[in-house]
């Protein structure tokens, strides 16, 4: 699962329920059962904001619960990769019971690619793991993660020729439409990720004439026209999508992304509240609204949503130096200079090169 498609899944109320079961749990130290792929989601869920210690506590309890089990073993091997411990990673790798699982086989091939061992990867994962699929079902399933994991870790030209590879083929053996425009997407975004954003519109724009009903078939061209810098563009197909599906949230936050590039910070910070309202990924929505808000001088409104993402994202984020940054701003035109200071260092430490550090610095002087 992408971390996309875990932002998405931890808004859900499905997850949102075993969450409150086992903090429940642990609030009152009894000991509820779950099974393994519930409490390895649950870890996820906290690594993903900076609670380390509460991930690994999850863990050893579902390894406990579930000695041997592959979820969270592999969740663990990542854990150790992520650190750089990747003697340790193998190891965690080496024990788990099922060495012939599905998803034992794309983490040894996602630490090879930490080991820069491309070609060793692509053995394991195009010429051995794929070789074996014979349903295009399952074929296309196969490389989409694939390419997934590819773009994780920046091989986008690789990512590009896999899918390209596999659409060709749909197209020669007659696939299904359904799993051929499913690989006409992936290929799509490869594109897009590898900076064809001409061919990336193409593709997507072959594909509507096809499914014009098709949401997500809207929500990727919009992104590809923000990329393009053509905004217009991009706002009304986000507004085909709007049309299709009125509660699209994605739809919604994507359209406030044009109107930021576009510098309307009033009609973005709009879109952006309405998504925070709604439900949207709540971190997410409070860094864009904080951000918006310090652009438009409502700098007490923007204090707490930057706040509330900090405390999220931490220092390790994408974001977090433009967090930092302007919570620093925001807390110099509030007066309060302690603080300020405070996110200035910690925008020093994130980033010491960025041109505008000279200029914050010297509204904390005056």
């Amino acid at each position: 699962m992408t971390e996309k498609d875990y932002s998405s899944y931890f808004e859900q109320p499905e997850f949102k329920d075993v969450l409150a079961r086992y903090e429940a749990m642990t609030n009152s130290g009894e000991k509820f059962y779950f099974d393994p792929e519930q409490l390895t989601d649950i870890a996820e869920y906290y690594a993903t904001r900076n609670r380390e210690n509460d991930a690994e506590k999850v863990i050893e309890y579902a390894l406990a619960m579930h000695p041997g089990s592959t979820d969270p073993l592999i969740f663990r091997a990542r854990t150790y990769m992520l650190r750089g411990d990747l003697d340790t990673a193998y190891l965690v790798a080496e024990s788990i019971p099922d060495q012939a699982d599905r998803e034992v086989t794309f983490l040894y091939a996602e630490l090879m690619l930490n080991e820069e061992r491309f070609d060793d990867a692509r053995q394991l994962l195009v010429q051995t793991l794929l070789a074996d699929e014979t349903s295009p079902r399952e074929y296309a399933l196969t490389v989409q993660d694939i390419v997934e994991l590819y773009l994780d870790y920046n091989y986008t030209h690789e990512a590009a020729l896999l899918a390209e590879a596999t659409l060709n083929r749909a197209q020669r053996e007659g696939w299904k439409p359904r799993i051929r425009l499913m690989v006409q997407s992936l290929a799509a975004e490869c594109l897009r990720n590898d900076g064809q954003f001409m061919a990336a519109s193409v593709e997507l724009n072959m594909m509507l004439d096809e499914e014009p009903y098709n949401l997500n078939h809207w929500l990727n061209l919009g992104n590809v026209y923000n990329q393009m810098e053509r905004f217009n563009d991009a706002i009304d197909a986000f507004d085909y999508a709007l049309a299709i599906n009125p509660e699209c949230l994605d739809a919604l936050f994507a359209k406030g992304h044009s109107y930021a590039l576009l510098e309307n910070e009033e009609k973005a910070l709009q879109l952006y509240r309405t998504c925070l309202e709604r439900g949207y990924d709540k971190a997410l929505a409070c860094y864009t609204c904080g951000v918006m808000e310090t652009a438009l001088e409502l700098y007490a409104e923007a204090i707490p949503h930057l706040t509330y993402a900090h405390n999220v994202y931490g220092d390790q984020s994408i974001y977090s130096f433009s967090i930092c940054f302007n919570l620093a701003l925001a807390y110099i035109e509030t007066g309060d200079m302690k603080r300020a200071a405070e996110c200035y260092f910690r925008a020093t430490q994130i980033d010491p090169n960025d041109d505008g550090l000279a200029d914050l610095l010297g509204r904390m002087d005056k």
